[in-house]
């Protein structure tokens, strides 16, 4: 099929599956994790990556294309791995399941599925075994994220002894926002950068963006790769998509609450903007 005929196309089914899982050690390193499928117009390919950060070495990435291990769920634990990596992991919860529906439309919806906002974790490098606390969390998508309509989109979680949040904010002409404490939805609150608050409940969440993981077009360059495998696909989707700023922290976060009483944890948080 040439590029015009990809273009018309109107049989292409899109669907993604999308995994994100992440890892906070005790020393401050991070770990993230990507596994992901997507079907469209008769195609299909799958894309891992691995983001590491420890403070000697600062970021490093990896990435690569099919052949990917999707993570596996047995008993409420999550086990992933990738042997060209040569890093596994285990994450077993901490914190029940949460889930919604982001977006619906006649088109497709956007499922978001957060199997563990709290997780125990174990991860192998060869023989290295390191352990710490992370994050599960799957999208579906039977809808490209370009119909859905968004100018910026914020996510975040954090994490402490006594605490587990998570958040995520779309905002556009109108703004729509999930966030949970500790399993529990919480209307009304202030998302920004740098901090979360809840009014209602009298309590703010600090976050310092000490670490910067992440800041690039990340949507861009993702899709000049994946044209070896969709021929295409980079004019099917609208420029403004394409050229998103990405930009995603680890962050140390303190919890402060009316009476002065705080928590303190890390957080991984990130802001997407699209271009007008």
């Amino acid at each position: 099929m040439n590029d015009e005929k990809l273009i018309k196309s109107s049989s292409g089914k899109f669907h993604l599956s999308k995994w994100f899982l992440d890892f906070i050690g005790e020393s401050g390193d991070a770990m993230i994790f990507y596994a992901a499928k997507l079907k469209w117009h008769g195609w299909s390919v799958s894309y891992a990556s691995w983001l590491r950060y420890d403070r000697a070495s600062g970021v490093r990435l990896k990435s690569r294309f099919n052949n990917i291990q999707i993570p596996k769920i047995q008993d409420d634990k999550i086990t992933w791995k990738d042997a060209r990596f040569g890093v596994s992991g285990t994450w077993e919860p901490l914190a029940d399941m949460i889930q919604t529906r982001i977006f619906d439309s006649e088109e497709g919806s956007v499922d978001w599925k957060c199997f563990q906002p709290a997780s125990k974790v174990q991860v192998r490098i060869k023989e290295k075994v390191l352990n710490g606390r992370g994050y599960a969390e799957q999208l579906i998508l039977t809808v490209p994220p370009w119909r859905i309509p968004m100018e910026q989109l914020r996510w975040g979680r954090f994490g402490s002894d006594e605490i587990n949040l998570v958040w995520i904010e779309l905002r556009d002409k109108e703004k729509r926002q999930w966030l949970w404490l500790n399993g529990k939805r919480i209307e009304n609150c202030i998302v920004e950068d740098d901090q979360i608050s809840l009014p209602e409940k009298e309590l703010v969440l600090f976050l310092n963006k000490g670490v910067l993981l992440e800041s690039e077009k990340k949507i861009s360059s993702l899709a000049q790769k994946i044209i070896r495998y969709m021929p295409g696909v980079n004019k099917l989707i609208p420029v403004n998509f394409l050229t998103a700023d990405e930009f995603k922290w680890l962050s140390e976060g303190e919890f402060k609450g009316h009476n002065n009483t705080y928590s303190r944890g890390m957080a991984i948080h990130e802001l997407v903007k699209f271009k007008a």
